[in-house]
């Protein structure tokens, strides 16, 4: 699965990032996640194919925005709940996208 991971610069997302792909694999799963930061969004969305945009707690404020294009995409949306945009609950991450995925 490819998922595009919207920070508000992209940094604080890198961390993150790796740590998701390590946990998608520890289960079998291969997934491509690009971090990217909001302003950047449109571009990469029309530059790749993304089955699911996961949005940083810390933007919130563009949720509308990115629900908009990730449907325009025919792709999942998920806002990142604070307690899980942390490396070290990377698994409950996991969890939801997939039981929002399903």
């Amino acid at each position: 699965m490819n998922i595009l991971l919207a920070c508000g610069g992209g940094m604080s997302s890198s961390i993150l990032s790796t740590a998701l792909t390590k946990e998608a694999a520890k289960n079998q799963q291969n997934w491509h996640v690009h971090e990217t930061s909001i302003d950047k969004v449109a571009d990469d969305l029309n530059e790749g194919d993304y089955q699911l945009i996961l949005l940083a707690p810390q933007v919130s404020f563009k949720k509308k925005d990115f629900e908009e294009e990730a449907e325009q995409k025919h792709a999942k949306f998920i806002l990142i709940p604070m307690t899980m945009y942390n490396p070290a609950k990377v698994d409950k991450l996991y969890e939801l996208i997939i039981k929002e995925t399903k």
